[in-house]
């Protein structure tokens, strides 16, 4: 009995795995980035960190309303 314990579990944490790693597509990566360099933005007074959120908004085609990509 437990080694199919073993075996099931061994399966699900490869399907678990498989699942997490596809979330991590450019287009994720890049909402969570811009989401963390927009939170960092809001509490600093600093120019700074605004400049590099729209560097990165513009460099990737970033909605400034809805966080996604433009359809060009």
């Amino acid at each position: 009995m437990p080694i199919v314990l073993t075996a099931m579990l061994t399966a699900l944490g490869k399907v678990l795995l498989s699942m997490f790693t596809a979330l991590f597509t450019e287009k994720f990566l890049k909402i969570a980035i811009v989401s963390g360099l927009e939170k960092i933005a809001s509490k600093t007074q600093s120019e700074l960190d605004d400049k590099l959120l729209a560097a990165a908004k513009e460099a990737w085609g970033m909605d400034e309303k809805k966080g996604e990509p433009n359809a060009k």
